[in-house]
């Protein structure tokens, strides 16, 4: 500030001797240089616990898809000649499965809609 007034610059000068900045650390610009560097740097993208199960889920919707429509389009082509023999499961054999299935279905279920309580979301994340 230019001031041509001998008050003003003897209030100016008054002021600034007054006013005394603290000589910083060299610690302290470091850290301030280690934060604009740290704010600068790439994302990491992280997948979140809810983007796993969705995964997850999804994982498991695909499969049951594919499952199904190796089940019956094994009967739609039942006529079509392919050079390699499909294994045949006797009945039988196919109820017996069914039924020993039927108690871990109902256990991944129960789970499953358990992980979406509160007691299930305590528990996911006392394992995580």
């Amino acid at each position: 500030m230019k001031t041509s007034n001998p008050v003003e610059v003897r209030l100016e000068r008054s002021l600034r001797n007054q006013i005394v900045a603290p000589k910083l650390a060299r610690s302290f610009d470091a850290a301030v240089w280690a934060r604009i560097e740290a704010q600068q740097a790439p994302v990491v993208a992280t997948r979140s616990a809810g983007a796993r199960w969705l995964a997850a889920s999804n994982a498991i919707g695909v499969c049951a898809v594919v499952a199904v429509l190796l089940y019956f389009g094994r009967g739609l082509f039942s006529g079509v000649e392919i050079g390699a023999e499909l294994p045949r499961v006797p009945t039988f054999d196919l109820v017996a499965i069914i039924k020993a299935s039927t108690w871990p279905v109902t256990a991944l279920a129960l789970l499953v809609g358990l992980s979406f309580t509160s007691l299930g979301r305590r528990l996911r994340a006392e394992l995580s």
